[in-house]
């Protein structure tokens, strides 16, 4: 019994982390990455003119399913999701047909790439967070201007607080170059479509 109730606590943690990760606040000046990340993407962003309703009806198709889950899946690069747009395209003489299924797809490539770049502002908003964290431990043990002593292994208590702030610096930037890996995966797909429309 105890072990449901700590799964289901551990649930409801973690979905509640989730959704709070794509409610994240950030002062500018505290964020490392381009700018125009920190608002949530805009259909306008990615296709100017196009407005459409951004539900779930994408994933009750199961040619569109098949084909969002494989272009915006992280294992496939860029030019293969170009080519399964080309090969969608063909399947389609109809040019009503093909404008519904298009805009099917645009709907699930928006919404799977905007989830993929909430995460990874997600992971620059815990970066942002530690090093806040280190700071404020640095003050208060007035380490920030001080020399320590070494310990027996070799090593200060503010070197060893300055190195996992490095390794939170590296794991941002890696974020901040997902994100814009991610816009760019998603602009070149909704272009693949307009060219095929």
């Amino acid at each position: 019994m105890k072990n449901i109730l700590y799964s289901f606590l551990f649930f409801l943690f973690f979905n509640s982390n989730f959704l709070f990760a794509i409610e994240i606040i950030i002062n500018e000046e505290d964020w490392p990455c381009k700018v125009h990340h920190l608002e949530a993407p805009k259909q306008s962003d990615y296709w100017p003119g196009k407005n459409i309703s951004l539900d779930s009806k994408w994933k009750d198709d199961p040619e569109v399913k098949e084909l969002v889950d494989y272009i915006t899946n992280h294992a496939n690069s860029i030019d293969y999701g170009k080519k399964a747009v080309d090969e969608f395209s063909k399947k389609f003489d109809n040019k009503k047909i093909k404008e519904e299924k298009f805009n099917l797809v645009f709907s699930g490539i928006f919404q799977e790439m905007s989830l993929y770049l909430s995460l990874a502002k997600h992971g620059v908003f815990q970066f942002i967070t530690r090093i806040q964290l280190l700071e404020k431990e640095l003050i208060k043990q007035n380490l920030k201007d001080k020399k320590l002593e070494k310990r027996s292994i070799g090593r200060s208590k503010k070197g060893w607080v300055l190195e996992i702030a490095d390794d939170s610096e590296e794991e941002a930037e890696f974020q901040c170059n997902r994100m814009d890996f991610l816009e760019r995966k998603a602009k070149t797909l909704t272009n693949q479509l307009i060219t095929n429309l």
